[in-house]
């Protein structure tokens, strides 16, 4: 291991006998992870990927069919999925939009869920907010990162308080005690508490030659996530809410790899991180945040080599790796029966893969589109997809399908003269918020 962990008196030997939740030996299956830890609320969209497992999936049955409701931030950078509040508010962090002046502008932003009506906004954030999507706790606090500092704030837009931090964080979740948690892009890991923000830890710095002065377009790498950028650490991590594992993507200054690091947090009186693995399996880089399967036991991630990789989240171990033909621009939704979409990218088909074992299958592929960002599932047997007509750039709708077939259900469009997505979100009604990447926010409703 290469970490400067601190501090490093807290690692007792004692400790490492808490062991990850893996497949049953009997042959039964295995227990579900636990994705809602305390801190989570029980409804709405609460994190960048829905959950502490970055499934980009809903339990509940989602609308055959959707109709256009609102846009909003036109010409406003987004650069992460909004999220959704137990009140089904939605919250967006956004950067410098035309025309707007540097200093006074706002950069988070709260919105009716019906309406798109701005409820409030706050300059309290800078413009690289863009590259975060804000965390909502069962209180209805928000948490939202700049380069500068971790900032949280009251449901209805007072800034409750702000903590300086080193480097930026794409989006955070909370530890099964009900910590805030997040990585920042040059490899920092901080746990802190969500009512004040006071270190539970001294940050955990993970590369220590790495160092850190704050630009104008210094999140523009982490769009990429390639071992060649300065963005190191450039993806949202996971965390099993049994077990305290989280995982991360992260990559070494000068390494033509990127890692998948497993570590775990430990609650108590003297709470701690301890290592337990890395595997340098990322071919050219990162293109995905991991997901944690619904078990608990596996691991699935995106290389920026054409591949989708399944990782054993005890061992560390690579169980499949799927060539998808395309290098996925963001992460997978991973359902509970195992049932995988790989995030969109140009020239890439809308597919679906299932984890058969010890292999994954192609389930089906609609060459007819390419898909533009992440898919959601709902149910179990629909999905939702920002896609364009196959060999296009521009012209972005929305498809409702069935996610056992790929048949269309029903489709809306989303904008002529847009060309991708950065994380579709759902509230619990059904409600689906699709944001571009400098197109704003587009909400539409159930029915």
């Amino acid at each position: 291991m290469h970490y400067e962990l601190r501090p490093l008196s807290c690692l007792a030997a004692a400790l490492i006998a808490f062991a990850l939740i893996g497949c049953s030996e009997t042959g039964d299956p295995p227990p579900t992870a636990t994705t809602a830890g305390p801190a989570y609320p029980a409804a709405g969209w609460p994190v960048i990927h829905h959950d502490s497992r970055n499934s980009d999936t809903m339990k509940t049955r989602g609308p055959d069919h959707v109709t256009p409701s609102f846009h909003v931030l036109a010409g406003t950078p987004i650069g992460a999925g909004a999220t959704v509040g137990p009140e089904g508010n939605v919250y967006v962090g956004v950067g410098l939009g035309r025309d707007a002046p540097e200093e006074g502008s706002c950069h988070l932003f709260a919105l009716d869920g019906e309406t798109g009506e701005m409820l409030w906004c706050s300059d309290r954030v800078n413009d690289r907010a863009v590259a975060s999507s804000p965390a909502i706790d069962r209180d209805g606090h928000i948490y939202i990162g700049d380069n500068r500092a971790m900032n949280s704030f009251t449901r209805e837009g007072s800034l409750r308080w702000r903590r300086p931090i080193v480097g930026f964080p794409v989006s955070s979740q909370f530890t099964p005690d009900g910590h805030l948690i997040f990585t920042t892009h040059i490899g920092r890991v901080y746990v802190l508490r969500r009512d004040t923000g006071e270190p539970v830890l001294e940050p955990l710095v993970l590369l220590p030659s790495v160092s850190y002065t704050p630009s104008a377009f210094d999140y523009i790498d982490c769009f990429v996530g390639s071992s060649e950028s300065a963005c190191y650490s450039a993806n949202t991590l996971s965390i099993d809410q049994d077990t305290g594992a989280f995982y991360f993507t992260l990559t070494r200054p000068g390494e033509p790899e990127s890692l998948l690091v497993a570590m775990r947090y430990l609650a108590g009186p003297d709470p701690a991180i301890e290592p337990l693995w890395e595997n340098a399996a990322l071919e050219g880089g990162t293109a995905s945040s991991p997901c944690i399967s619904a078990d608990g036991g596996r691991l699935y991630v995106n290389d920026q080599a054409d591949h989708l990789l399944a990782l054993d989240a005890t061992t560390g171990g690579i169980i499949w790796t799927f060539d998808l033909g395309f290098s996925s621009l963001g992460s997978p939704s991973c359902s509970s029966t195992g049932l995988i979409f790989p995030s969109g990218a140009f020239g890439a088909p809308l597919v679906a893969v299932q984890d058969a074992g010890d292999h994954a299958e192609l389930v089906w592929s609609r060459v007819d589109v390419e898909t533009r960002g992440i898919t959601v599932q709902r149910g179990g047997d629909r999905a939702y997809a920002a896609v364009v007509d196959a060999g296009r750039i521009f012209g972005l709708r929305l498809l409702v399908i069935d996610s056992r077939t790929g048949i269309t259900l029903d489709e809306e469009p989303i904008s002529l003269i847009s060309s991708s997505t950065v994380g579709t979100t759902m509230s619990e009604e059904g409600h689906v918020y699709v944001p571009g990447l400098l197109g704003g926010l587009w909400g539409f409703s159930p029915g």
